[in-house]
């Protein structure tokens, strides 16, 4: 199994590591996209953003591992979030998903960002969560985005109107990190070292990814 698990106490080493990481792939002239999630991975993301001050970003895209759709700038927004943090990356590339239009166009036109940006870019790194129930990125278990097809799926979930990465995205990084914390978030992750169907726990998607680290406080075996 291709899973790291690192204990840790705080979110301090996942955004130390994030740090090194795509500071290391930038040093070697490659061009890195970086790929960032919502909730606690948000704090993660603008720890990580500071700890690259100073470095050149030319070479580093940075866009969302899934959205919730509004209108630009509403306040459940992974970026406005990720906006509203303070942090900078001056230089790099950075591409919100949400324009104003429509939620299946907005979901057309990042699938064809996504493409072209997993193709032409030579390191592909998620920053990702892992929920209580299961889910990864905004695929939720036995939602439509566990079957969709393409790299992006538009959907109506039971909390927010959704576009997320798909299974077919998310295979095509190089490496994933994964912040899970908390006691609710420990038999979910015993369960991932496990084989279940993605229908009942999408994070086993992760699993196909091939480095992931997983940064937890649950602990170690």
């Amino acid at each position: 199994m291709n899973i790291t698990f690192t204990h840790v106490a705080s979110p301090f080493r996942t955004s130390q590591y994030l740090a090194k990481q795509i500071a290391a792939k930038l040093q070697e002239g490659r061009r890195v996209l970086w790929l960032i999630s919502g909730g606690s991975s948000i704090a993660i993301a603008a720890a990580t953003a500071s700890r690259l001050a100073g470095r050149d970003l030319s070479r580093l895209t940075v866009s969302l591992i899934d959205e919730r759709y509004g209108e630009p700038g509403h306040p459940e927004s992974n970026w406005f979030q990720f906006e509203q943090t303070g942090a900078k990356l001056p230089g790099a590339t950075l591409h919100p998903i949400l324009t104003g239009a429509d939620q299946v166009t907005t979901a057309e036109v990042f699938a064809e960002f996504l493409e072209t940006a997993l193709a032409t870019s030579d390191y592909r790194l998620g920053l990702l969560g892992i929920g209580p129930d299961g889910h990864t990125s905004g695929i939720l278990p036995h939602s439509p985005a566990v079957t969709a097809s393409g790299l992006v799926c538009a959907y109506d979930g039971p909390d927010y109107k959704r576009i997320t990465t798909t299974q077919a995205a998310l295979s095509r990084l190089d490496e994933a990190v994964v912040y899970a914390a908390g006691e609710a978030k420990w038999p979910v992750l015993d369960r991932l070292e496990t084989s279940l169907p993605v229908a009942e726990q999408p994070a086993q998607i992760l699993k196909s990814i091939p480095k992931l680290t997983i940064f937890t406080d649950r602990p170690p075996a």
